[in-house]
């Protein structure tokens, strides 16, 4: 679920983060062994080329794998006897435990989320993750080098049908997403797609048909398609000028007015409301055997997590940092859009995407590693793992229950 498959080639050479050696040694043979060579250690030659190809990766890369090797200790996933005998080892041994530490890292944020999945998994799109200088950062200039551990994510769509569910426990389960969404940073409600900004008039469009609808306009979509075109009334107007695609958007935008989760659900409980829903109910058998209670529970004991996590750092403690931007204009937090069953939430995300794929970026955000504050980045990636945990364990129940009525 959180996984290190490498960025482009090209990304990571231009940040000075690549891990393998160089690929046209056989070139280099090439040219040294042109002609026969009589009374010669052949083994030592390429040993030779390998050791000093190996120093040149690690002195490029010093700040990337010290960092990676030093945040896998903190993690207790490196021992001190590890670095001491791969340092013992010079560079060839110290790039390795580079490459061990990212697996590590990788299967630890994997077990963290699994655990909280209860089941293998295969299925859940993996956050790709690499160690990088900072780019702002001249590669020339003295002095230690910044390093971001910058993640990126593969935009997805899960719905949920909370549609159908007990009215008071569907409303704590979609408090439960909103505090997983705000704690863990990754995670977009479809219905607040309007208000990401990212790219089209969605907020716009909905509050100028809201007000031609409150006003007693009763017209049919294609009237109004019509009367918004002759009229060159924003936002339609900046976009198509296209009757029958604007009478469809209307209509896509009627359906999200009068298919409103608010309207629906009502006001979502705060962590006070959620926790006393837990208390009030953890004995009646109604809400303990629903499919979601696992859930209610296991989000729960996220949030006291990170509590913890906040009372011991610092109130304001987030995850990501302002860094992302240089990366990406779009952070990982919109990487993943949920729905709750309405028949229009799966259209916003697509747009989303697209527009996301339009602008070409990817959703990515970045931890700024501090040598003296790795703690603070492994309870972060803790944090992240649980997070995408529970995002999973949630599809896995709506999975299950589409499979209990199939």
């Amino acid at each position: 679920m959180c996984s290190v498959p490498a960025f482009e080639n090209d990304q990571i050479e231009a940040n000075g983060v690549n891990p393998c050696p160089r690929a046209n040694l056989a070139l280099d043979l090439n040219v040294l062994f042109k002609e026969v060579r009589l009374d010669f250690d052949l083994q030592l030659l390429v040993g030779g080329i390998v050791e000093q190809q190996a120093i040149q990766l690690f002195r490029q890369n010093r700040a990337v794998f010290s960092t990676a090797i030093l945040l896998a200790y903190e993690m207790g996933l490196v021992t001190p006897a590890e670095i001491d005998e791969h340092f013992a080892g010079g560079s060839q041994a110290l790039t390795g435990l580079y490459r061990e530490s990212l697996k590590r890292i990788d299967a630890k944020l994997n077990a963290v989320a699994q655990a909280i999945v209860g089941e293998d998994d295969d299925d859940f799109e993996v956050i790709a993750f690499e160690f990088r200088v900072r780019e702002e950062y001249g590669r020339n200039e003295a002095g230690p080098q910044p390093v971001d551990l910058v993640m990126a994510l593969n935009p997805r769509f899960t719905q949920l049908d909370l549609i159908e569910v007990d009215r008071a426990l569907a409303k704590v389960v979609i408090g439960c997403i909103r505090y997983i969404q705000d704690f863990g940073e990754i995670g977009i409600c479809a219905c607040d797609i309007q208000r990401t900004g990212i790219g089209f008039f969605l907020e716009d469009e909905l509050s100028e048909l809201k007000a031609e609808i409150d006003g007693g306009n009763n017209a049919s979509d294609r009237e109004l398609a019509e009367l918004f075109l002759e009229r060159g009334q924003y936002p339609f107007s900046e976009f198509t000028d296209d009757a029958d695609y604007l009478e469809e958007r209307i209509e896509l935008l009627r359906r999200i007015i009068n298919n409103d989760p608010e309207k629906l659900f009502g006001d979502i409980p705060d962590l006070k409301g959620i926790r006393a829903f837990h208390r009030l109910h953890k004995q009646q058998d109604a809400y303990v055997t629903s499919p979601w209670w696992p859930f209610i529970e296991e989000s729960l004991a996220f949030i006291r997590f990170v509590e913890k996590i906040k009372k011991n750092h610092h109130p304001e403690f987030t995850i990501f940092d302002s860094t992302g931007s240089f990366y990406s204009d779009c952070g990982i937090g919109v990487g993943h859009a949920i729905g709750f069953g309405f028949d229009w939430e799966d259209t916003l995300a697509a747009e989303l995407y697209e527009d996301i794929a339009n602008a070409g970026e990817t959703p990515m955000s970045s931890i700024a590693l501090n040598p003296i504050a790795l703690n603070q980045t492994a309870d972060k990636l803790m944090i992240l793992a649980k997070a995408r945990g529970l995002i999973r364990l949630a599809e896995m129940i709506q999975i299950n229950q589409q499979g209990d009525d199939d």
